[in-house]
């Protein structure tokens, strides 16, 4: 009987270390095809600068941007912040718009480039593909928003797609204010593009905007990040403007040149303002 309890006791141990390791093997396997998306949006901004000889901008509201409705209306799409006590309208992408003047998100303005054409010329607000989902972050499909403890949210009616990867802020920046590539002073290679953003799953859920709008929408913080955190997905992290991800130690960024890394949350808090900075000498956090 002993040596039965031993065997069995040796097996249980066995089983728990096999696991482990089979779990660990999944999670590179997912980070590794977390890194792949983020190489294709990488390439897609690659392509916009290319043909467009701008980065692309986080657009933003002009006064007119609309969606239409099922029934037909034309919306302005919206974020009330109940913590801030402010409206916010967003802006729905444009197709064919100059980076000047998009009034949709860096990640709406890279669709003709990353095959999702369709999407771009169409406004398919429920579509735009997988790349823009990190495959460890288990989170529903994206519902119609709901009014909320945070927000009170104006869609339309409809369902929009979602990004969990957030532009750089001080590089893709609210409209007119597209930058050409001049102005990455500290060089594309030392500038990041784009990260995984902070994701609180009781906050950012299937039904709510709240620091989570839409790939569509334009001027949001959704869309881009500028914070110097970098946080695991869990209930009441910093999420707001904050990087994050529900990857061990840190999040997958890429830098304008393309190239795709993954950052340690206990990156040094100057390198990393350093890395969003376009020019670090302009920057007055850096001063």
């Amino acid at each position: 009987m002993i040596e039965l309890l031993i065997c069995v006791a040796i097996v249980g141990l066995l089983i728990s270390l096999l696991s482990g390791g089979v779990q660990s093997a999944r999670e590179a396997a997912r980070r590794t095809q977390c890194m792949s998306h983020q190489r294709e949006l990488g390439l897609g901004i690659q392509s916009h600068l290319s043909k467009l000889r701008y980065i692309p901008s986080n657009g933003g509201y002009d006064g007119k941007s609309t969606v239409e409705s099922p029934s037909g209306q034309q919306v302005t799409i919206g974020t009330f912040s109940r913590h801030f006590g402010l409206q916010f309208w967003w802006g729905v992408g444009q197709p064919g718009a100059d980076p000047k003047t998009q009034t949709g998100s860096w990640a709406y303005a890279i669709l003709p480039s990353i095959e999702q054409g369709q999407a771009y010329s169409r406004i398919k607000v429920e579509s735009a593909g997988p790349l823009f989902r990190c495959p460890s972050r288990s989170r529903d499909d994206p519902m119609v928003p709901a009014d909320d403890d945070h927000g009170r949210y104006t869609a339309a009616g409809r369902v929009w797609a979602k990004t969990d990867y957030a532009g750089n802020e001080r590089v893709m920046r609210e409209r007119p204010d597209a930058l050409l590539p001049n102005a990455i002073i500290d060089g594309m290679s030392q500038t990041l593009a784009t990260g995984e953003k902070a994701f609180d799953p009781l906050v950012q859920t299937a039904s709510s905007w709240y620091f989570d709008e839409p790939i569509f929408s334009g001027g949001s913080h959704g869309t881009v990040r500028k914070g110097l955190l970098i946080l695991r997905d869990g209930p009441g992290i910093k999420y707001a403007g904050n990087w994050g991800s529900p990857h061990p130690g840190g999040a997958v960024f890429t830098r304008l040149d393309g190239s795709v890394e993954f950052l340690s949350a206990t990156i040094d808090g100057f390198l990393f303002r350093s890395l969003l900075a376009p020019a670090d000498s302009a920057d007055p956090l850096l001063d």
